[in-house]
């Protein structure tokens, strides 16, 4: 209630106290008298008389003194707070916060306020001499009554016992990303993102919770987006109201067969309750920018590279001082020698420069509307995303389009309806041919091309594309070779029919979610005609750039129908609680591509299958491929809480699935779970009243090893299925079939134990929050292949013939605070795990390079030889032995790790692998993430920053080395090889096509730890209040930036530490520097 309404109550409690003292008066006094001598009785009346007008005066002079004060109640976010309770200090008088977070109140002088919400800090301001006041909360974001999104459902934080870790929305907030896993980096312990190139649409996502515990994709965890499981990369990270991680069993197993990676738990935005209609727009314009790219020499520096490279392989020079001056001379490009009557080209041709961007934009747009009244509430929202590749022409580029539908009404107490419709459009423009890897786009742009050959036929006045040998040229490819377009739609619905309390503590729901892919993709293969020129610079044809043109047209669609219902039931005896949740699942999902590829196509420049120059053109060049598997799930769940302090809980669930064999179609995973809040105790509270949760936890349970990146792998494997392909006969292509591999006809699902124990600790009022965990898991029958004599024909089948095991821990602390005018917080998270292989029935064979399912150590294990330098020396050189004859001064010195005189592998097995020795893992160990911000005053900044602590990658040395193949140019890095003035250099000596240096050893293992700035904001809000615009709600302007800086251990600095492939030739990843609005209406 308010104060003018708080003063008539003052007064009408004065009269009542009055009333009754005028009425009894005589009979008071004459009391009085008999108990008092006539000096005290007149001493004692006019101290009663004063009091009577003190009581009388005193809301007079309050009414007399108040004033009246406006406000506003905001987050850390600047969003307006309803429902905040505002008191004046020591009295009952107060009002509550508005759905704008606005509030009016009559106080009297000096007056106190406290502002109190369930959700938020309580925080106390003195009304002074202000008249209108805007008043930032800070979110409770452990706050036992907060609600946490767990296995179909949600409870409240108090009654969470599980490693369930619910990600901060500021991580999701104004990031110039492109999808949610980005954001994701350095956001929760045990998580861990990478990607393994900047290719605009296909930068290679991955995620991973918890190590790995196979040897497939079944390490992928299960994301669930508003409860059925859903594609987080199509969806927009401005949609997402909150994300949770489920890490151990305790939490996961309710998933069952397809929960062995973890799940993520996604919930999208919605509207909300008796709120006026509000929109919300921002727009973001970003400049990006590459790093890590290999920096290119000119061609004079090629040109002594190459000299330097046959010198020393025995060779002669292939540039004279005269030739070597022609490339720095702008007057000499093309030389007819008369020797060999051969043209020399002497350009200086930075493809780098003259292909790629230095930088490229990239817009995100998004517009949501969203409201509610007493029985419904909704919110429409879309979004665009355009983004530019590094390419200056050609066919690179990646777009999306975003909109969602999300509306709930109550039809009664009882029953509701929520509807969520979400539509996911996306577009890659790419170059026909691949971009990465050891022979794609990038490969030909670093590497392959020498900077002294020309672009363009010399004398065809940039009309004709030059022919130089053999050698290809990404120019032509980019501009005139085709394209690889693809688009895809997806679209998905989750409706949710919901009974909360149909009988007393009963609550039902039925969940019906249809899903839609749809994809479209074109590749075309352009011929793109190619001249050299006869000694009269006449032009003369070349070999052409796709001779045999081609057109590859696919049409994949998958449906997907999840239907499931749960009732869950809450009970309560005295201080004896129990939740019981009970459900059926049902899904299935179909699959159909077809595919059609036509090549010699009549016209060039109309990509059609129906015109072809190929006069035995048959229709094998159509395919289809058809999928079909079902699921079907029971689950259950059972916990029981006395009196809010001991906890236990059992799960379990039994899954079927089609894609199994006979006989293995089903299997059961179950969860214990118990846990203490300690803190509860009267004897903890009294000792330690100062700790406000302290809960320890313990649980063990099973998940499955069922979920996998492709929704089709392994669906018919317990089959014996026939592959097709073609062989030429009678100048026709004659199909030809097979049996491609043996049956799996026992495979069951990987089945993944896990143990985990664990606390949580918050102190201080909650400021300070911990959680820490330990888990050990435990997978002993894992998917490989087994290692069957070649002589057997077929593909020997995947069975459970592995085992791997984890121990890990993770921990993450908190610390959230305010200050006048102001608040800040700081979190940080670090975690670690360790891979065993304890069995492998398969078959294992030590190798150079990554070894994935060596027994007795860790997945990817890096085996190679222990390099000792260089040879500096020949004395040096004839004391040591080596591994090929030819090894001389300059070359990379190896150990002879047993001490026989050879330097070999031995026979690649665990008791004889010669001098191979273990050189570390690419697996992430110490992976940490550091989140820090301030807001003071409507401005405020904050820092991302994530990391690993221990990581080895193995730089390829067949990439890194200059002139491996003749065709491989130098970087400014092959610059520091090794010379008898330069014997800490990088490189061995530098010679052609070396396959000397080129074996895998410690000198080329490079140190992959590294801390990164992934994040940087910097903006300022203001508020409605401030700027009085009708119809404008709140503005904020903002600088974003991301992945801004690095730091690594790495000295190949043109590759990214966060790569989990040993590729050179990647697509250069990206910084981005942004400026956003949002606005509110």
């Amino acid at each position: 209630m308010d104060c003018p309404r708080y003063e008539r109550a003052q007064w009408i409690i004065h009269v009542t106290l009055l009333l009754p003292l005028a009425f009894f008066q005589p009979k008071i006094k004459a009391a009085m008298r008999l108990l008092f001598n006539s000096q005290r009785y007149h001493s004692l009346r006019m101290k009663i008389l004063l009091g009577v007008l003190a009581l009388i005066i005193n809301p007079l002079i309050t009414f007399s003194q108040s004033k009246k004060i406006t406000g506003r109640v905001i987050d850390e976010a600047n969003k307006p707070v309803p429902g905040v309770s505002i008191r004046i200090k020591n009295t009952a008088s107060g009002t509550t916060s508005d759905a704008e977070g606005k509030f009016s109140l009559s106080v009297p002088a000096g007056a106190v306020l406290v502002f109190s919400n369930i959700n938020y800090d309580t925080r106390e301001m003195e009304v002074g001499d202000q008249t209108s006041m805007i008043v930032q909360l800070v979110t409770k974001v452990s706050d036992l009554n907060t609600v946490v999104v767990v296995g179909y459902g949600s409870r409240s934080k108090a009654d969470v016992g599980g490693a369930v870790i619910s990600v901060d929305e500021k991580i999701l907030k104004d990031r110039p990303v492109t999808n949610t896993l980005s954001a994701l980096q350095g956001a929760a312990p045990g998580l861990v993102i990478t990607r393994s190139n900047g290719q605009p649409g296909r930068e290679g996502w991955t995620a991973r919770i918890r190590g790995i515990t196979s040897l497939g994709a079944q390490n992928a965890p299960l994301f669930i987006i508003d409860g059925v499981e859903g594609d987080i990369n199509s969806i927009n990270p401005n949609d997402i109201q909150n994300i949770t991680v489920l890490e151990d069993a305790a939490s996961a197993a309710i998933y069952g067969a397809k929960a062995g990676g973890g799940v993520i738990l996604v919930t999208t935005k919605g509207g909300k309750a008796n709120q006026k209609t509000r929109v919300d727009f921002s727009s973001m314009y970003t400049w990006r920018t590459t790093y890590a790219r290999p920096e290119g020499l000119s061609s004079r520096k090629e040109g002594e590279l190459l000299n330097a490279a046959n010198v020393n392989g025995g060779g002669n020079p292939a540039f004279s001082e005269q030739q070597l001056e022609w490339f720095d001379d702008p007057n000499v490009d093309d030389y007819l020698n008369p020797n060999t009557n051969q043209w020399e080209y002497y350009y200086n041709n930075s493809m780098q420069d003259i292909l790629m961007r230095n930088q490229s934009p990239q817009r995100n747009l998004n517009l949501s509307v969203s409201g509610g009244g007493d029985k419904s509430s909704f919110l429409f929202s879309m979004g665009y995303l355009d983004q530019q590749g590094v390419f200056k022409f050609g066919p690179d580029q990646y777009s999306r389009f975003n909109a969602r539908i999300n509306y709930n009404t109550k039809f009664s107490n009882v029953f509701s309806l929520d509807t969520r419709l979400s539509f996911a459009k996306e577009n890659i423009m790419a170059p026909s041919v691949g971009v990465s890897g050891s022979y794609g786009l990038m490969y030909n742009v670093y590497s392959i091309r020498a900077s002294r050959n020309p672009i363009f036929t010399p004398g065809s006045d940039g009309k004709l594309y030059a022919f130089i040998g053999t050698i290809s040229n990404a120019y032509p490819i980019l501009k005139d070779g085709g394209y690889d377009d693809e688009d895809k739609y997806n679209v998905n619905g989750v409706v949710t029919l919901s009974a909360k309390q149909i009988v007393k503590g009963l609550n039902l729901k039925a969940v019906y979610s249809p899903g839609l892919v749809l994809s479209n993709r074109e590749i075309y293969n352009k011929t793109v005609p190619r001249w050299t020129i006869d000694q009269n610079m006449n032009p003369v044809p070349g070999t052409s750039i796709n001779p045999v043109n081609s057109l590859n047209k696919s049409r994949p669609y998958s449906i997907t129908q999840n239907f499931f219902t749960t009732a869950d039931y809450n009970y309560s005896i005295d201080k004896h609680n129990f939740n019981l949740l009970g459900g059926y699942e049902y899904k299935i999902y179909q699959y159909d591509r077809i595919q059609a590829i036509q090549r010699a196509l009549l016209l060039n420049d109309f990509p059609t299958l129906n015109y072809t120059t190929l006069a035995n053109a048959d229709v094998g060049n159509v395919s289809d491929n058809i999928q079909v598997n079902t699921w079907i799930s029971y689950f259950g769940r059972l916990s029981y809480n006395y009196n809010k302090k001991y906890y236990l809980e059992g799960t379990f669930r039994r899954d079927g699935s089609s894609r199994l064999a006979p006989g293995h179609k089903f299997q059961n995973f179950y969860a214990v779970n118990a846990f203490w809040r300690i803190a509860e105790e009267e004897w903890f509270k009294t000792a330690l009243p100062w700790i406000d949760e302290f809960k320890v936890a313990a649980s063990y349970g099973t998940t499955g090893g069922a979920q996998t990146s492709d929704p089709n792998a392994n669906n018919y494997d317990f089959q014996s299925p026939l592959s097709r392909s073609y062989y030429p006969f009678n100048d026709a292509r004659t199909a030809m079939f097979w049996q491609g591999s043996l049956p799996a006809d026992s495979k069951a699902w990987e089945i993944i134990k896990t143990a985990n124990i664990g606390f949580d600790l918050e102190m201080l009022r909650s400021r300070l929050r911990i959680h820490f965990d330990y888990f050990k898991k435990t997978n002993d029958n894992v998917f490989v292949a087994q290692q069957l004599p070649s002589m057997l024909g077929v593909a020997p089948n995947a069975a459970n013939l592995a085992a791997i095991k984890v121990t890990g821990w993770g921990v993450n602390i908190n610390w959230t605070d305010q200050f006048k005018n102001g608040s800040y917080f700081i979190s940080a998270n670090l975690s670690d795990d360790k891979n065993t292989v304890v069995k492998n029935i398969g078959g294992t064979v030590y190798g150079q390079g990554i070894n994935s399912a060596l027994v007795g150590m860790s997945t990817n294990s890096i085996f190679g030889y222990k390099a000792d330098g260089y040879f500096d020396t020949e004395d040096e050189l004839a004391g040591s032995p080596v591994r090929v004859s030819n090894t001389s001064v300059g070359d990379i010195k190896l150990i002879d790790r047993n001490k026989d005189g050879f330097i070999n592998e031995g026979v690649n097995t665990a008791e004889n692998h010669g001098d191979l020795v273990y050189l570390g893992n690419t697996n992430s160990r110490y992976v940490f993430g550091i989140n820090a911000g301030v807001n003071w005053k409507g401005f405020d900044i904050s820092v991302l920053f994530n990391g690993v602590g221990k990581r080895n990658v193995l730089i390829n040395p067949e990439n890194a080395m200059a002139f491996y193949s003749g065709w491989i140019m130098p970087w400014k890095i092959h610059e520091d090889y090794w010379r008898p003035d330069n014997l800490d250099a990088k490189f061995p000596r530098i010679l052609v096509s070396d396959r000397i240096n080129n074996v895998v050893s410690s000198h080329w293992v490079q140190d992959a730890s590294y801390i990164r700035l992934k994040n940087l904001q910097v903006g300022y809000t203001l508020t409605k209040d401030k700027h009085h615009i009708k119809g404008l709600g709140d503005v904020r302007l903002y600088f974003s930036g991301q992945d801004l800086w690095e730091k690594t251990g790495m000295w190949f600095n043109y590759y990214d530490p966060e790569n989990t492939d040993r590729i050179s030739y990647g697509y250069p990843m990206w910084r981005s520097y942004a400026m956003g609005l949002n606005v509110s209406f």
